[in-house]
């Protein structure tokens, strides 16, 4: 089947939308999502497309949408509307004015992730165009969402608990890939196939207390430390396995800049660190207790019981002990033979025959851990032209000043538009 053909008017189209996206202001704690949701369910009503508005509570709105089709699994394009707050006299432009400077469109959201939610925005109105009333091989859902930036409890957990049914096992395209590294002479386009587990735990140490002008011997915040500095200097061994093996397959011998090595240890490693540490209340009295709450970021195989052997370990060794506060396993995406991540691919290569697509964990948790619980794979895919790589996606995310080139924005809709339209449209 032929390729969408992106005239002026599409490209026009895209940006405008972007740009209104822009200026809804859906900073987090407060959010005003359902602003968001309203904008997009208008534009899908114009196509004939019906939506859903779901509140998990005033004006925390998730957008829902569905476009039916046979029984191939089903494609979910996931994205969040709320955005992390923005220091305005630190931008040069209005952060939610979406100001196009030199080619350049500004404001809080452009890189996570209202770029995304335009991108698979106009993928979803063009599959609907491009299917003129033929049935898509399979159901292709939309799906925008709240809270993602406050832990996601106000949008896709909400969603997954209450309403399931707009949640089956299938592909799922997310935020966290789409972005340019190099390695050597070659190119490589991230995309991410699964995600890290967390685990949170807190360390409780004992001793005598006393007076600080006769210190006692045992005293619980030496304790305490001595068994920080161990944590802080444990060095998790590599484990070549899943996303981590096929991203050393991939990159071979290729020299690694900084950035590469860093994630080449994210994808390996386990790791952890400690968060917050409390004891004592007064310059002059030995503290008889105190405490730290460390995070352990693991790979997707590693169980709960596995950091419980290590925290044993740990705790015999500085005469403490521990709790486990919270545990959230990770997830991979299968990489063999995936008809998405193919067509990714293939689409990726019709803008750049030389670029491979390279597989990551995502950086931090997303709305996908969700999903991938419920057994479905989730990819990061968003993706930008070079002009824009890894480590400047990184510094500006978040950031003041954080902007998306026009051309990016158009690349990635090209991209994710003509994938779903080879993997959802019979040819």
């Amino acid at each position: 089947m032929s390729s969408i053909e992106w005239t002026n008017d599409l490209e026009r189209e895209t940006v405008q939308h972007f740009k209104e996206l822009i200026r809804i202001n859906t900073s987090a704690p407060a959010g005003n999502e359902s602003e968001g949701a309203r904008y997009l369910a208008d534009v899908l009503r114009a196509e004939g497309i019906e939506s859903e508005i779901v509140e998990s509570e005033p004006g925390r709105g998730n957008l829902l949408a569905k476009i039916q089709g046979g029984p191939e699994p089903p494609l979910l394009l996931i994205s969040h509307l709320d955005v992390v707050p923005a220091s305005l006299d630190q931008w040069i432009h209005p952060p939610f004015a979406a100001v196009e400077e030199d080619g350049w469109i500004y404001g809080r959201g452009a890189l996570d992730t209202k770029n995304l939610v335009t991108m698979e925005l106009m993928a979803f109105i063009l599959l609907k165009r491009a299917s003129k009333g033929k049935a898509l091989n399979r159901d292709v859902y939309l799906i925008a969402t709240a809270d993602e930036e406050q832990g996601s409890r106000k949008g896709m957990e909400y969603l997954v608990r209450h309403h399931p049914e707009w949640f089956p096992s299938g592909w799922v395209i997310n935020e966290g890939g789409g972005f340019y590294v190099t390695a050597g002479d070659k190119d490589y386009m991230l995309i991410t196939a699964g995600e890290k587990g967390v685990c949170k735990a807190t360390l409780f140490a004992t001793g005598q207390g006393g007076h600080a002008s006769c210190p006692p011997e045992e005293q619980a915040i030496e304790k305490l430390a001595r068994a920080i500095e161990h944590i802080t200097a444990y060095s998790f061994p590599e484990e070549i396995v899943g996303v981590g093996k096929r991203f050393l397959d991939i990159l071979g011998t290729a020299e690694m800049d900084a950035a590469l090595q860093d994630l080449r240890r994210y994808v390996l490693r386990n790791s952890v660190t400690v968060n917050a540490v409390a004891g004592g209340e007064r310059i002059n009295v030995i503290a008889y207790k105190a405490q730290a709450q460390i995070e352990f970021r693991l790979l997707p195989h590693v169980s709960q019981a596995k950091v419980e052997a290590l925290l044993e370990e740990w705790c015999t060794q500085f005469g403490i002990s521990y709790q486990i506060d919270s545990f959230e396993p990770g997830f991979e995406s299968s990489l063999e033979d995936s008809e998405l991540v193919n067509a990714c691919a293939s689409q990726l290569r019709e803008h750049d025959p030389e670029a491979t697509l390279l597989p990551i964990l995502a950086l931090g948790r997303t709305d996908g851990r969700f999903l991938g619980a419920r057994g479905s794979d989730v990819y990061g895919f968003s993706p930008l032209l070079p002009q824009l790589p890894f480590a400047d996606v990184l510094r500006k995310v978040h950031n003041h000043n954080e902007a998306i080139p026009v051309s990016s924005l158009l690349f990635g809709t090209k991209v994710i538009a003509e994938t779903l339209r080879q993997i959802c449209l019979d040819s």
